[in-house]
């Protein structure tokens, strides 16, 4: 007796002033019409995306690798990048490459994808509501104005449209965090299960949700736990159920990666914790700029003040129903900092968002209800909730003014990646025979529109190359192994040297990428860190600063000694500070190395000619212009060294030019 009291005394004690519910019709209208916002605003980007772009794409290679392994799986029934190659743990979501496949039986690929991804997006704000609902019983507009902010959401749309596992991973563990609530523990460990074969960062998910179950069952004290008369009972046996059948998703994910690539964790993650290893970036403010960017830049004080009010509900041992959420989002930012610091297009992010929403939300009422509370006026009810609803209204007025113009950097991501990638693909699949074996870092469109087998720099499609990508001779040694016969790369990820390319995207635009026609022996693939040197010193170039450029370029060669365009470029740096004979030298090393480089060629033609070697400078400006027609500088030069030859041959029979001025 004494303890029912106490429960209804703490239950009285934590009973909000003003609840605030939806009644049934609403929940049913509201529940529908979220996701029906955000199929929309997802169809708002694929469908425009034609007239605007060109045509269809995506702005990341992954999303092509994905829908390479469901054309293998449909048309070879193997779980492989191509016909006739062992399968392989190649993409970090098996279950976005199934489902795919099975969609792929109806509809066409890069449709499919589209499908896939938007409706995710729709279970996602859908789900994000029926969360919300569950967790704030008496102040259920928390969750319409966290859905509605996730399906207003720019970058959330993008996504749905992007090709990746992104939208389908956060679906799926709203789901399983939804059905927690929802004391439905079988379905709980279900999708928790699901959610690890669409990213491994579902673990982080279910330390989460354990967290959150230890803490409500061990710390919170008698009164303040909360009351579930007249819910479903949990039964032992559903959950023993549950446990199992996660174990067994666990269990086959861990069989599936090992029998394919001999680790746990499907291939990916290795390869990309090795290939971004020396990799730096700023990521505490790269978390700062994803979690205070557009709309969530209304409410990240108010996310932080929740989490401040959360540190103290726990303390004094109170039920917290969003510490699963912000535990997540506090795992994720800790899981990516330590293990890998790298925030790509922020999509390691995205899944957060819906959690940071209602964080973000509940925050916000929980600081001006403490001010009401603080100010027991009449009026400051009224005020704020008239606050509220502005900082939600500025929220998502936010978001819909910087929806277009995210939807247009969209579009120009991938008109980027057509341009580069996916015309590189296409030119390999025209122009080279089926046994050619590409090695290249963007293996999604080079093997989904070229149709050949490649070697995947990056190793996430060829584990062997993991091994190799801290020694640039054994990784020419892999190449040789392999039979590779053309590399396809973007030049600032990695760059070759010392051949001139098959093809090229547009040399005046970032992004260069190139195919080269790989002979072993000749054709040469730069240390990442010279190429880097290399760009800075090309900056410094631009700026004039040559003594910085001379620096940079010397730091250069120790790294790697066998470049065509280290040489030029310091040729030309030492030019400018007047060294030509050393000029000379670099550049004709640099001819040496590669024989049809056009860029040494015409600067090393200008020290001849001004040398007064004009036949030899002459013969290799035409050299350079037979390699390169367009070049502007090539055919300037040529035409000014005959009319300086024309002029000494004349001078030489004792005519001179004033002749021909008077």
């Amino acid at each position: 007796m004494e303890k029912s009291k106490k429960q209804a005394k703490g239950a009285a004690a934590m009973k909000v002033p003003g609840a605030f519910h939806f009644t049934h019709t609403q929940k049913q209208a509201l529940g529908w019409a979220f996701p029906v916002l955000a199929a929309i605003a997802g169809l708002l980007y694929a469908l425009s995306m034609p007239s605007s772009v060109g045509e269809t794409g995506f702005p990341f290679d992954d999303a092509y690798t994905a829908l390479t392994f469901a054309r293998n799986l449909i048309e070879n029934g193997v779980y492989s990048f191509h016909a006739g190659a062992p399968a392989t743990s190649g993409l970090t979501a098996p279950l976005q490459v199934f489902l795919l496949a099975a969609l792929g039986t109806v509809i066409e690929g890069l449709r499919a994808s589209f499908a896939l991804g938007i409706v995710s997006f729709a279970a996602v704000a859908g789900l994000t509501f029926l969360l919300g609902l569950r967790l704030f019983r008496d102040q259920e507009w928390i969750a319409a104005a966290a859905a509605l902010f996730v399906a207003v959401s720019p970058h959330m749309a993008s996504a749905a449209v992007s090709g990746l596992p992104t939208m389908l991973f956060t679906s799926l563990i709203l789901a399983s965090a939804y059905f927690y609530f929802a004391r439905r523990s079988m379905l709980f460990f279900l999708f928790a299960g699901l959610a690890l074969w669409a990213h491994p960062a579902a673990l982080v998910f279910f330390l989460a949700a354990l967290i959150h179950l230890l803490y409500s069952h061990l710390a919170v004290s008698g009164e303040n736990k909360p009351s579930f008369e007249g819910e479903r009972a949990v039964t032992g046996r559903e959950t023993a159920i549950g446990g199992i059948l996660y174990l067994l998703l666990v269990a086959a994910y861990g069989v599936f990666n090992f029998s394919l690539s001999g680790t746990f964790f499907v291939n990916p993650v290795t390869a990309k914790l090795t290939y971004y290893a020396n990799a730096t970036t700023a990521f505490p403010r790269e978390v700062w700029n994803f979690y205070s960017h557009s709309w969530a830049a209304a409410i990240v004080l108010f996310a932080i003040f929740g989490l401040g009010a959360m540190a103290i509900d726990i303390l004094r041992r109170r039920h917290v129903p969003l510490l699963m959420s912000a535990a997540f989002i506090l795992g994720i930012i800790a899981a990516y900092g330590i293990i890998f610091p790298i925030v790509q297009d922020h999509h390691v992010l995205l899944p957060t968002l819906p959690f940071f929403a209602l964080l973000g939300v509940w925050g916000l009422w929980r600081a001006f209800d403490l001010l009401t509370m603080a100010l027991p006026l009449p009026i400051m009810r009224t005020v704020t909730r008239a606050l509220i609803g502005l900082v939600c209204a500025a929220a998502v007025l936010i978001a819909l003014a910087d929806w277009l113009p995210y939807r247009d950097s969209h579009y120009r991501t991938v008109r980027f990646v057509l341009d580069r990638q996916v015309a590189a693909g296409r030119w390999i699949a025209a122009n080279t025979f089926e046994d050619a074996r590409i090695a290249t870092h963007f293996p999604g469109a080079v093997t989904y529109y070229g149709h050949r087998p490649v070697l995947d720099i990056t190793g996430r499609l060829t584990p062997a190359v993991v091994q190799h990508m801290s020694n640039l001779a054994e990784l020419v040694a892999e190449f040789r192994t392999s039979r590779v016969t053309h590399v396809a790369t973007q030049r600032d990820e990695f760059e070759v040297v010392n051949s001139n390319p098959l093809f090229t995207s547009d040399p005046g635009k970032p992004g260069v990428t190139e195919v080269f026609l790989y002979t072993p022996g000749q054709t040469h693939l730069m240390s990442q860190v010279a190429s880097a040197l290399n760009v800075e010193a090309a900056r410094y170039m631009t700026q004039k600063r040559w003594r910085d450029a001379e620096a940079v370029l010397q730091r250069s060669f120790k790294e790697d000694p066998y470049s065509s365009r280290t040489s030029t470029l310091y040729g030309l740096t030492i030019l400018q500070l007047g060294d030509t004979a050393n000029a000379r030298t670099y550049l004709e090393q640099a001819i040496t190395l590669h024989e049809q480089y056009a860029p040494a060629m015409v600067p090393l033609a200008d020290i001849l000619i001004g040398q007064r070697q004009l036949d030899e400078g002459i013969r290799l400006l035409q050299r350079a212009l037979q390699i390169n027609p367009q070049s502007f500088q090539a055919r300037s030069s040529l035409n000014a060294a005959k009319k300086l030859k024309r002029t000494d041959s004349l001078e030489a029979r004792g005519i001179h030019s004033y002749t021909f001025t008077r």
